[in-house]
């Protein structure tokens, strides 16, 4: 999204100097927290897309709590406040039930490599 539109945004084309393949997610966190129109448009886009992708998992497995992990998390309310509007729009029957909260994970982007690491520890020590 941001790619596409990024002749629209003095502040991704500062950043990127007009190279689209320079531009990366960490940019355009920084140009949507910096009020960057294209940017905080790209984050709504994507955070609307995982808010329905997320009422489906809802819908399927009727979860307490989503937690959302990995680089998008740093992002936080960029992405996650579109998405919970997009979950509750989403869900079906969102009335009649409790929609669970979204939350990023508490590792933030390392959780998959602190998790690997922790895998490895048990399979070494024949835990796992």
């Amino acid at each position: 999204h941001a790619r596409a539109r990024l002749g629209a945004s003095a502040v991704l084309n500062a950043v990127t100097g007009d190279d689209p393949g320079a531009l990366t997610g960490a940019m355009v966190t920084e140009a949507a927290s910096q009020g960057d129109p294209v940017a905080l448009a790209a984050f709504a886009e994507v955070g609307d897309w995982l808010g329905v992708g997320l009422a489906n998992l809802v819908a399927a497995l009727d979860p307490a709590l989503l937690v959302v992990g990995g680089g998008v998390s740093a992002a936080g309310r960029l992405l996650l406040d579109p998405a919970r509007a997009a979950l509750a729009r989403s869900l079906v029957g969102a009335a009649d039930r409790v929609v669970p909260p979204i939350s990023p994970a508490a590792l933030g982007p390392e959780a998959g490599m602190i998790g690997a690491a922790w895998l490895a520890r048990q399979m070494v020590s024949g835990r796992a």
